[in-house]
């Protein structure tokens, strides 16, 4: 493979300095070598070495970096990022857990790439050109930690499109099967293998799930965009007294059917109240006049690009003005937010107005946020994707005080 340097343009090497790992075309003066090589040194203008990454030709995103001026980026590297990621998961997860984010790309040092774990599987994804070229390295690594697990590659992704890269998945090791079970919590769930959202599973709502066990009992629960139920199971296992789960993917309640009756024996007590709706949440919460001791909302993305933020933050606001309408008073209310273009402060604006056009008096108590097996450089806070509250419901907010005369 051949070798690229690149040069940055003069005062453009703050960031990289800093340590954060993008580096964008816009700040490269010069290139010099193989425009196609997968990995880039990068050079700041008076000609000092900064550090080398994997290069993406074409790419606003050009390169990023992973390395220092002394380390080189091959099997060895690879080996160290991995094993440090996975020694950090053996502390963090208790043994009654088998599902996990086992690399969190930049959050682990290795940017563009993420493992999830579902007991003996493991799912791979794979976002940068240079890291793709180099991925029998990777691969090697990975295998040689965790040898003879099936390992299946995501492709169907808007990065992989944006970088010319193939978008059809593809097994890249082992005998996969059509769905992978595990634990979490003690729970048990399988894994749609290459079929269902993000890498088969929610896992970084782990931590969250937790925290609607510990807060569920004698509340009646109303689980907006449930997917395949995991939020309701937690809810039941702590004493919630009802669940209606609300998605509009007729194939996704059919699974949470199947994760109910696999875990049956785990809610105990009397035949738990549980309700699927097959609905769009927004035309269902229109139309809902109920009201839950404890609402969770968890839409999927609402906005991909930055371009898309105004529009996605009126759709935030008005889903969660539906969704606080439907808590009761001293109701607890969980919403989040997973758009990469909504940041936490302006997340955080939206339920300002959402409460206020719902009439309602919200207090927040505590940020939530991804599980700790997700874990977020400190140099690198677009990592930090999935935002959300938990609040209570205090009634409705007294009337505004009127203008003052003039």
């Amino acid at each position: 493979m051949g070798s690229l340097t690149v040069r940055l343009k003069p005062g453009r090497d703050k960031a990289t300095r800093g340590r954060h790992p993008w580096l964008f075309s816009g700040a490269i003066a010069s290139s010099k070598g193989d425009t196609k090589a997968p990995i880039a040194q990068v050079l700041a203008h008076d000609g000092s070495v900064l550090g080398s990454g994997f290069h993406s030709p074409g790419a606003q995103l050009r390169v990023r970096l992973l390395a220092s001026p002394e380390e080189s980026i091959g099997r060895a590297l690879f080996e160290e990022r991995l094993r440090t990621a996975m020694e950090l998961r053996r502390e963090l997860l208790p043994e009654s857990t088998s599902g996990y984010r086992l690399l969190n790309a930049e959050g682990d040092g290795l940017p563009g790439w993420t493992v999830d774990r579902f007991g003996q599987v493991l799912v791979s994804q794979i976002t940068s050109s240079g890291l793709e070229a180099l991925r029998s390295q990777a691969y090697a690594a990975l295998q040689g930690l965790l040898p003879g697990l099936p390992i299946l590659q995501i492709n169907e992704l808007g990065p992989r499109r944006r970088e010319n890269l193939p978008v059809e998945n593809e097994v890249v090791a082992g005998d996969l099967p059509e769905e992978a079970a595990f634990l979490e919590h003690g729970f048990n769930f399988l894994a749609e293998l290459g079929g269902g959202q993000k890498t088969g599973f929610y896992l970084d709502q782990r931590a969250n799930r937790r925290r609607v066990e510990d807060l569920a009992k004698d509340r009646s629960v109303l689980d907006l965009f449930a997917h395949t139920g995991a939020f309701g199971l937690y809810a039941l296992r702590g004493g919630a007294r009802s669940v209606v789960h609300v998605e509009s993917s007729r194939r996704q309640v059919d699974r949470g059917r199947v994760h109910y009756e696999l875990n049956r024996e785990l809610l105990g007590g009397d035949e738990p109240s549980v309700e699927w709706v097959a609905k769009d949440v927004f035309e269902d919460l229109r139309r809902r006049s109920d009201s839950y001791g404890m609402v969770i909302c968890d839409p999927p993305p609402l906005a991909r690009r930055r371009a898309d933020r105004d529009k996605a933050a009126r759709a935030y606001k008005d889903l969660n003005r539906l969704a606080l309408g439907r808590v009761e008073p001293g109701g607890l209310f969980l919403t989040f937010c997973c758009s990469s273009a909504i940041d936490t402060r302006l997340f955080r604006q939206i339920l300002f107005s959402s409460a206020l056009e719902a009439g309602v008096d919200l207090a927040l108590l505590s940020p939530l946020g991804a599980a700790p097996d997700h874990p977020v450089s400190v140099y690198h806070p677009e990592g930090e994707y999935l935002k959300g509250w938990l609040g209570v419901v205090r009634g409705a907010a007294t009337p505004p005080l009127p203008d003052a005369k003039r």
